[in-house]
């Protein structure tokens, strides 16, 4: 069954690995709802820090409340339109005697008006416990200053490991209810989002904490960050998941039956992910500009590495995006990478899926040698196949030449395109690097003795280089790619087969047939299927647009993605004329 006579739909969905199937058809297919952008959204609104940003609506007037910073403990920004922000100092100058003091002991406030005061919860710590509580405080305007004077905090789940990340939501009948979360990270137990009813002026809870959601998918790693919408079609609870420091922290939602739950969460990765604008969104928060459009605010980095740290003068500036909803499916403009995935079989035969169009494929034809790798034009959004004996063939993409046709000391095995789509790369089992269009020769294995054949290349993101991998996990680095460890010389369970580098550059990972992930430099490890039992080994491995996780292909065609690289469907239950032995990422 070719590409070309795709069509249908076989159900099914996976949450880190495709254990059940969908069928692509030759165009993207797109396996579960996600949110499309409505308008780009490239730089922020705030270039400085802002963490957790939590923003609100007074008389015309924006401001936003985030997590400590600036030796500030709450700074507050202003803006008349969301996109011009001044910082107006610190919104809670002095905190509660309970408290440990210092800037650095506040976090994620929330903020709401009931009646004619304003009311923020925030997180602080016990000074005597060190535990990470929830506390409350009061201001007659917008823009603070608050005041704190509670004897202790409003609410501390210490069996849990604290309580964090408070946020306030009024129901249609106006009732109003503060969401948080449980487990502060300094416990090893899972994370829920809890929710209870406030009293009618917002300082204290009028029922006991229920358990709403709590973290039960792979790429979360924690869930926290809550906030409530109510929305015509229903309840739509957004929240952070992922280690806030990492490139795979990303904003997900889930749909609840009522405040209380239950909530069902229609994705398995995360709705607002890091892409080539921003890294590690999170923090998230929205507002209603008064005329009924929804704005999301939310903190992100640019890099230069995956992990943040504000140690390397990196800053979690403040981000806003417009969102709508399609009856609870948010659809949010947040102008990210849209996501999506090739395969290549070595008949030729090419299927997309998610964003990834089909432009066409060599199934069917006649071909000299079987095709072994492909590569996708950054440019055109088209693709290349390579065989074994050098050829290229090309699909949407400009063909720049091959080594079709040309003796070769040994077979093609792999191929990289560079950054701006003008050029590519072939590599063949003996380390010879055969560059085309713009791509430069950096230098090759090839007349070099090798302990293990080549089996992939990947290039770096400013195309100035390129890394060799060999199947005993070796790594030979070329041109501008620095060499950041490797697997050769370590015993191996299976042989590697394959490479993906980070799409911002400082890092790769390395794959194995029996889908072993070995990832080096700042490319973060975020699981692999190297304890599952497979039905066919693992052939490929393709990058996700942010950094913040990949997917791996078995030779079936079965998908296994990790971190926030959203499953878009596979071919593992789908009879195919030959196996699948590439991928690439859109």
């Amino acid at each position: 069954m070719r590409a070309a006579a795709r069509a249908g739909w076989v159900a099914g969905a996976a949450m880190l690995a495709c254990l059940t199937v969908q069928l692509a058809t030759p165009m993207a297919a797109q396996a579960q709802p996600a949110a499309h952008s409505v308008g780009p959204v490239t730089a922020p609104a705030y270039d400085h820090d802002a963490p957790d940003p939590d923003v609100v609506r007074a008389n015309g007037v924006y401001f936003a409340y985030t997590t400590n910073s600036h030796l500030e403990n709450v700074p507050v920004l202003s803006s008349p339109d969301l996109q011009s922000w001044t910082a107006m100092g610190d919104a809670l100058p002095r905190l509660p005697s309970w408290a440990a003091q210092g800037f650095s002991h506040s976090w994620s406030p929330g903020v709401a008006q009931f009646g004619a005061t304003w009311v923020m919860y925030y997180t602080a710590q016990v000074a005597r416990t060190g535990t990470l509580c929830l506390s409350v405080a009061t201001a007659p305007v917008a823009a603070g200053p608050f005041t704190d004077n509670s004897s202790g905090p409003l609410a501390c789940q210490t069996n849990l490991g604290g309580s964090i990340d408070p946020q306030p939501f009024f129901d249609r009948d106006g009732t109003p209810y503060l969401y948080w979360k449980s487990n502060s990270g300094a416990s090893t137990m899972p994370a829920s989002i809890w929710a209870a009813r406030l009293a009618p002026d917002g300082l204290s809870m009028a029922s006991s904490p229920q358990e709403v959601m709590t973290q039960d998918q792979g790429w979360e790693a924690t869930v926290e960050s809550p906030f409530m919408v109510a929305v015509p079609a229903g309840y739509v609870l957004f929240y952070s998941g992922g280690l806030w420091n990492s490139a795979g922290y990303g904003v997900g939602y889930a749909v609840c039956q009522s405040v209380f739950g239950p909530c069902v969460k229609p994705l398995g990765a995360p709705v607002l992910h890091s892409d080539q604008y921003r890294l590690g969104p999170g923090g998230e928060s929205l507002v209603n500009d008064g005329s009924g459009d929804w704005f999301m605010a939310y903190h992100a980095w640019d890099g230069p590495t995956s992990r943040y740290s504000y140690d390397q003068h990196e800053f979690r500036s403040l981000w806003i995006a417009p969102v709508s909803f399609s009856g609870t499916t948010p659809v949010i403009g947040a102008g990210e990478a849209p996501e999506g995935y090739r395969m290549v079989a070595a008949d030729g035969g090419v299927f997309s899926f998610g964003s990834a169009s089909f432009a066409g494929s060599m199934g069917g034809r006649p071909l000299a040698a079987p095709v072994v790798a492909s590569a996708t034009d950054a440019g055109t959004g088209g693709y290349w196949e390579v065989g074994a004996d050098g050829g290229v063939f090309s699909f949407g993409a400009p063909f720049f030449g091959s080594m079709g046709g040309t003796p070769l000391a040994r077979p093609v095995v792999g191929m990289a395109a560079t950054p701006d789509g003008g050029g590519y790369w072939e590599v063949a089992s003996d380390g010879g690097v055969f560059a085309f269009g713009d791509a430069r020769f950096f230098g090759s294995m090839g007349g070099t003795p090798l302990a293990r054949p080549v089996v992939g290349m990947a290039a770096t993101p400013d195309g100035g280089g390129y890394w060799l991998v060999a199947s005993d996990g070796g790594l030979f680095a070329f041109g501008d790619a620095r060499f950041l460890g490797s697997m050769g010389g370590t015993p191996l369970n299976a042989p590697v087969v394959a490479m993906a580098s980070m799409p911002q550059g400082g890092g790769y990972w390395l794959v194995a047939s029996d889908g072993g992930v070995f990832s080096f430099g700042n490319a973060q490890f975020f699981g692999s299927m190297g304890s599952v039992r497979l039905n066919r080994p693992v052939v490929a491995m393709a990058a996700g647009p942010g950094s913040g996780g990949y997917w791996m292909v078995a030779s079936d065609g079965g998908v296994f993605s990790f971190g926030d690289s959203a499953f878009a469907g596979s071919l593992g239950a789908v009879p195919l004329d030959a196996p699948v032995v590439g991928a690439s990422a859109t």
